[in-house]
């Protein structure tokens, strides 16, 4: 029998001034919030390309026929797709429905809200599935918001997504109460941290330096170039 192939879909929005990154105005301007966004795209595009062994779908929110997807697609070796759906659930079910029938199981979702990621995080999250191969099974990476930032399957698409408040800080536990119901195989990885709020951009500032002093770096060098052109402390 052929090894599956492992996708990882990322989903994405066009960086467009006043449509991306919303939750950081009016702290930020409508221009600065974009290209905020568009770092983080460009870094977690960078950083997910030395995972070995895994095809890299985008999950596009507006037509994956634009200008701006195409010319990732081309520097970057992603397929496009479209997202399809009412809510993030159903976009990310259809999106997971939409790699298997490209061929790709398991496979594993991350946003473009997370710069620091480190990729071993995603590589666990397949080494998971790859070890609980029988049956449905599931890994989710829960955030510090009372989300998650990465939710991966393999074998068929489970029934976590529907019945979930989007966008609060029951996510988690409404899905892990899902998943209990459903009697799923699940792994939980680390708690990370995504970036929506100013508080979060804060952070994220401090963690980049940290993280370039230790490895004597840069480390998401697209999101760091942009931060430093903003006044963060108010100043």
């Amino acid at each position: 029998m052929p090894v599956a192939k492992k996708a990882l879909i990322l989903f994405a929005k066009v960086p467009k001034p006043g449509q991306a990154k919303t939750r950081l105005l009016p702290d930020l301007s409508p221009e600065q919030a974009s290209q905020v966004y568009r770092a983080f795209i460009l870094d977690t595009l960078s950083s997910t390309a030395l995972l070995k062994g895994v095809k890299r779908i985008l999950a596009c929110d507006s037509t994956r026929r634009g200008p701006f997807f195409k010319g990732l697609a081309e520097r970057f070796g992603l397929i496009l797709i479209d997202q399809v759906g009412n809510d993030l659930g159903s976009r990310m079910r259809n999106a997971i429905a939409e790699a298997y029938r490209l061929g790709f199981n398991p496979a594993v979702i991350i946003g473009m809200d997370l710069p620091t990621l480190p990729a071993d995080y995603i590589q666990e999250a397949f080494r998971q599935l790859k070890k609980r191969s029988q049956g449905p099974s599931v890994v989710l990476g829960p955030s510090t918001d009372g989300g998650y930032y990465l939710v991966g399957c393999s074998g068929s698409v489970p029934p976590i997504f529907d019945g979930i408040t989007w966008g609060t800080e029951r996510v988690l536990e409404q899905t892990l109460a899902r998943i209990a119901g459903n009697h799923l195989n699940a792994t939980l990885l680390p708690f990370w941290y995504d970036v929506d709020t100013l508080q979060d951009l804060r952070f994220l500032a401090r963690h980049l330096n940290y993280l370039e002093r230790k490895a004597g770096k840069p480390v998401a060098p697209e999101t760091a170039r942009v931060l430093k052109t903003l006044k963060l402390d108010g100043s």
